[in-house]
């Protein structure tokens, strides 16, 4: 596997890389139509099976309408226990597609590298929280971008514009965008705010919010609208703040990584099952 390392005390995963979104596709082969899509280790699992992986991924982005300015992902890959366990469990797993991820940094406590294969070895657990078994960055020459927005603000009178912004995800993710927000922050004084739905109007904090539960790539953009009235301050320049945009999608990674899981020395499979899922982190939009 490409070179790993033990987990820093703290790691920055917050660089940036620039060029454009539209440029950056997902990899055919982890593009499949399956939310909550589980899949079975390479070896059965046993009958004693209580342990499941889970790959999850943060998408850290700055777009400037479709122009990507900054982009990263970083990622882990989580032992997820199902109940407490009285035993110790031991498997393999090799990562496919490892072209894609690279700073890869394995929790030295419970991984070892060998032979081009990572060995967990698990003590009893008596929680049944997460543990991190490996931690990495995306490599920056894929730069898959989820979602865009793209706003507009006109004048309709003195102290009167309308805003509308665009919200589409990308055409070659094939799996939903889940519980999708959209925060925009206008800049100007505002006396009265009317928002289409799924929006609201926060005149406390002076912001406007919509939520999409679901956004898929094969149906319509959805559309956020709002009619404001205030000052004569307030004209097309009032989005001087980015977006912020949250989503999560269950079922893929962003990345492309994929694992084959093996069985430990005693014979046995402990895993029943890995999960995938990536979400925003610092994701926003500025207006083109």
């Amino acid at each position: 596997p490409p070179v790993a390392e033990p987990f820093p005390a703290s790691t920055d995963y917050l660089a940036g890389a620039s060029g454009r979104a539209e440029e950056d596709s997902y990899g055919a082969d982890y593009l499949v139509d399956a939310p909550d899509r589980t899949d079975a280790p390479a070896d059965s699992p046993s009958a004693s099976s209580d342990l499941n992986l889970l790959i999850v991924e943060v998408v850290n982005a700055h777009l400037s309408g479709r122009q990507l300015m900054q982009y990263q992902v970083s990622g882990e890959l989580r032992i997820v226990p199902t109940k407490s366990r009285s035993q110790p469990a031991e498997f393999r797993f090799r990562l496919k597609n490892s072209h894609r991820i690279e700073h890869i940094k394995v929790n030295d406590k419970i991984v070892k590298v060998s032979a081009g294969s990572y060995v967990v070895q698990l003590p009893a657990l008596q929680q049944d929280r997460p543990l991190p078994l490996i931690k990495y960055m995306a490599s920056s020459r894929w730069r898959p971008v989820p979602i865009y927005v793209e706003a507009s603000v006109s004048s309709v009178a003195s102290g009167e514009v309308s805003l509308k912004a665009v919200v589409e995800a990308n055409p070659q993710l094939k799996t939903a965008l889940q519980d999708v927000r959209v925060t925009a922050v206008p800049s100007g004084t505002i006396s009265s705010c009317l928002v289409a739905p799924p929006g609201t109007w926060d005149g406390v904090e002076g912001c406007l919010r919509w939520r999409i539960p679901q956004l898929f790539s094969r149906e319509p953009p959805a559309v956020c609208s709002a009619e404001l009235k205030g000052g004569d301050d307030l004209d097309a320049t009032i989005l001087q703040q980015p977006f912020l945009v949250q989503f999560g999608c269950e079922g893929v990674t962003i990345s492309g990584i994929e694992l084959e899981v093996q069985m430990g020395s005693s014979g046995t499979n402990p895993i029943s099952g890995l999960l995938r899922r990536f979400t925003s982190g610092d994701y926003k939009v500025s207006v083109g």
